[in-house]
């Protein structure tokens, strides 16, 4: 069911995403912007309400969905606006959708560097697991983040969490999703690409 509805979601995104106009207000995400964001807000069937979870927030102090360092947002970092979706599941599952507008490239990019920095300073609990990185060719700057096991004294990829993390000009987003495989998380590039275009219909994002 997960693949079905993310899929319907992302695709509901891509064709919506040729019809947006820009917000009026610099910075300001507008409603139904988001990828997933239309099938979130679409009232789930009621055999469904005990199986399945959609939550949006629009909340500046949310921290983004790969913390490893577990920090608070701290204040005077730039976010203009925020909108934050999530998906579970009973099954469990669970996948998410993030976007942060800052008030410049710049402050986009230092949320970007940070990120990247605790990753490295921020391992995962035990000394047989870490997160991997690998830059990607998405927006402005952007990686893909997952979990790896030693094997043979030999760091390779593990199956879990996957996120993708990539940036545009003044706006930050992540895509969250749990993987089986060990692959790296290649299907999270597709999303990115998408709104690595689309944010440029939020004023200020891309330029004035």
């Amino acid at each position: 069911m997960i693949k079905r509805v993310m899929a319907a979601a992302l695709v509901a995104g891509t064709v919506l995403a040729g019809t947006g106009v820009a917000d009026a207000a610099v910075g300001k995400i507008p409603k139904n912007f988001l990828l997933t964001e239309v099938e979130a807000r679409k009232p789930l069937p009621p055999e469904d309400m005990d199986e399945a979870w959609w939550t949006i927030s629009d909340r500046l102090s949310r921290p983004l969905e790969l913390n490893p360092c577990r920090t608070k947002r701290k204040r005077g970092d730039g976010r203009v606006s925020m909108r934050t979706i999530t998906y579970l599941t009973s099954a469990p599952h669970e996948s998410a959708e993030q976007l942060v507008v800052h008030r410049n490239a710049t402050y986009a990019h230092a949320a970007f560097r940070k990120l990247q920095a605790d990753l490295k300073r921020c391992r995962l609990s035990d000394s047989e697991h870490r997160y991997g990185t690998r830059s990607v060719r998405v927006g402005s700057e952007a990686m893909l983040v997952g979990y790896q096991s030693l094997d043979k004294g030999r760091w390779v990829p593990h199956s879990g969490w996957r996120y993708i993390v990539a940036r545009r000009g003044s706006a930050l987003f992540l895509y969250k999703a749990h993987v089986e495989t060990g692959k790296l998380g290649r299907p999270l590039t597709g999303p990115a690409k998408r709104m690595a275009v689309k944010v440029c219909r939020i004023r200020g994002v891309c330029g004035s």
